[in-house]
């Protein structure tokens, strides 16, 4: 005859599985451990926002500074108006409508458009002229063009997140010289 415990088992066989208590204290600790890291994917996630705002801020500004640089030097889009110091242009990239894809709307547009949809990229051009002669004084725009042997072209891009909850509107600004 064979000795039982009460529960009508013999004593050599243990219980299997979990208990309650068991399960409990391990989802605690996975919880504890998940609550750990939705930091640092909220951190990646902000930081992926940052990357690609640094790199349409960038693309943005070195497509200029290339469009730029291909130009004559007579080209209108590198002249300083007369009397002013430096030649400023403006043009934004807006969005278009985000229920289109590929609308005609969306792209760089001269000034800010207010009818192309919102405004994502602000790029302000500035072109400046010197005189090897004195490279510390931009000439103005009535200097005649035999006296102007160098022009510095600025390329500021700004991000209308600037300031926003997501992304730092992060914007870059670029410059060369563009020699005679």
């Amino acid at each position: 005859m064979e000795l039982t415990r009460s529960g009508g088992r013999p004593p050599h066989v243990a219980a299997a599985g979990f208990s309650l208590i068991e399960a409990l204290i391990a989802a605690a600790i996975l919880l504890i451990i998940a609550l750990g890291l939705i930091p640092l994917f909220s951190r990646a996630i902000t930081d992926n926002i940052n990357g690609n705002d640094a790199t349409q801020a960038t693309n943005g500004s070195r497509t200029q500074l290339e469009e730029m640089l291909g130009l004559p030097f007579i080209n209108t889009r590198l002249t300083v108006p007369a009397a002013a110091d430096v030649g400023v242009t403006t043009d934004s990239f807006t969005q278009g409508d985000v229920k289109k894809t590929g609308d005609a709307d969306e792209g760089w547009w001269p000034g800010t458009p207010t009818d192309k949809g919102v405004v994502l990229w602000t790029r302000t051009t500035q072109v400046r002229q010197y005189s090897v002669s004195d490279l510390n004084t931009p000439l103005p725009g009535n200097t005649q063009p035999t006296f102007v042997q160098l022009k510095e072209v600025t390329v500021v891009m700004n991000n209308a997140k600037l300031g926003g909850i997501l992304g730092s509107g992060q914007g870059i600004t670029l410059r060369i010289v563009k020699p005679f």
